[in-house]
């Protein structure tokens, strides 16, 4: 017996629900963001660089002292900018809720800048001084192209939820 298909487009969106579109969504947009990143990088001589400055958030300065492929800043790095992308994903389609494509695309850029912002202006200083010191205008396009990223999420989601109202009015 399938269950009956209730179409809720004005409501929240459930944490829980939110969980798989917005780690697939926010998986896309560290591999966008990180891709403007890399590419910004190899100008400047180093792709590992990016990497790397994220992972001087935990372990200093001395990740981004070698030029070239560090294995363990590098690998740090790239967790970290995975998790905190998925984290971000989850909250934005959870904060979205249902949007449409192109309503969701717009939040995604405002959402993604005003983090930016955000990093940049208010935690990086204290938190990362090393990444605070990138600079920041393709620090600002890598993040547009993360939130046009998470804009994407309506694709993963279906129109209609296999969820009885009564109990999404209960989530």
């Amino acid at each position: 017996m399938n269950p009956a298909r209730v179409s809720i487009p004005n409501e929240p969106i459930s944490l829980r629900e939110s969980a798989l579109p917005g780690t697939f969504s926010g998986l896309i947009g560290a591999v966008s963001m990180a891709a403007v990143a890399i590419v910004f990088a190899m100008s400047q001589g180093d792709p590992w660089r990016p990497m790397k400055l994220v992972a001087a958030t935990a372990l200093g300065g001395e990740a981004t002292a070698g030029p070239g492929f560090q294995f363990g800043p590098v690998l740090l790095g790239l967790l970290i900018h995975l998790a905190l992308s998925m984290a971000l994903g989850i909250f934005f389609v959870w904060l979205g809720g249902y949007l449409g494509p192109g309503a969701a695309a717009a939040w995604g850029i405002i959402f993604s800048l005003s983090i930016w912002v955000i990093m940049q202006f208010g935690l990086l200083p204290v938190v990362n001084p090393w990444l605070a010191a990138a600079p920041p205008i393709p620090f600002a396009l890598a993040h547009a192209v993360f939130g046009l990223s998470l804009g994407m999420y309506p694709h993963f989601m279906k129109e209609e939820v296999e969820a009885p109202a009564i109990r999404r009015k209960a989530a």
